[in-house]
């Protein structure tokens, strides 16, 4: 009954899922969501930026006060390339960034990741216009 209850939730947290989706893909365009289009979990996002490594960019998410995990759940800890990521034949991407969000996850929220995010591709393109 518990799990059922629940299951109005997921829509709503589907459609927070999607709007952080929408804000990657709005800063990066280039950026790769990684199982979107197909059935998955409501309550997480996993994605990559080419050149933005991930363990760099969950930092910098930090020092904004945005919390997510630089790859897979079942890599949490492990340092490496994510071993997901090559068996989806991406073993030469720079990384994922997995962002976990709830039933509590709201527009502030949601903002600070759009702004720290921006903060991540500008500083990117200013490396880019530099080389």
């Amino acid at each position: 009954r518990a799990a059922l209850a629940g299951l109005d939730d997921m829509d709503a947290t589907a459609r927070r899922r999607d709007e952080i989706e929408a804000i990657v893909t709005e800063l990066a365009p280039d950026a790769e969501i990684f199982g979107n289009g197909v059935q998955r979990l409501a309550n997480t996002t996993f994605f990559a930026i080419p050149g933005i490594k991930a363990e760099t960019a969950q930092i910098a998410f930090d020092l904004a006060g945005v919390a997510l995990s630089a790859g897979s759940a079942c890599s949490s800890g492990k340092v490496g390339p994510s071993h997901v990521l090559k068996a989806m034949g991406r073993g030469d991407s720079l990384g994922g960034l997995r962002v976990s969000i709830g039933r509590a996850t709201g527009a502030e929220e949601i903002e600070a990741f759009r702004a720290a995010l921006a903060g991540i591709v500008a500083r990117r393109a200013g490396k880019e216009e530099a080389a």
